[in-house]
């Protein structure tokens, strides 16, 4: 029993660590959420296009999950808002008067082709 026990154990560890992400993961992550809210940024303040901030973060997890990652837990939300916006300011100097909007609903369209047009 105690052979049985060991091996077990040890599984259940390395499962439960999987679910955490390795401090260059969750700056990969929350870069990859950084860009993608700074274009969505975009898209609310110079195309009309409203953002639900609790709808972001749950299609972050669905983000994540697409390119690999298995979790989002453990990321600061508030390094992403800063990136997001920095971001932001980025965009809005490449394009002051909206130029990136039909590319950007383009592309979220692309990427997320279960959502519905609002």
């Amino acid at each position: 029993m105690k052979y049985l026990i060991l091996p077990l154990a040890l599984i259940s560890t390395s499962v439960f660590a999987s679910d955490t992400l390795s401090k260059s993961e969750k700056g990969e992550v929350e870069l990859m959420l950084a860009e993608a809210a700074s274009k969505l940024i975009y898209l609310e303040r110079d195309c009309g296009k409203p953002m639900d901030k609790q709808k972001f973060k749950e299609l972050a997890k669905i983000k994540a999950f697409s390119e690999g990652f298995t979790t989002i837990e453990g990321i600061s939300w508030e390094r992403v808002k800063r990136k997001a916006h920095k971001g932001y300011g980025a965009l809005k100097i490449e394009a002051p008067v909206g130029e990136l909007c039909e590319q950007y609903k383009a592309d979220i369209k692309g990427n997320y082709r279960f959502l519905k047009e609002h």
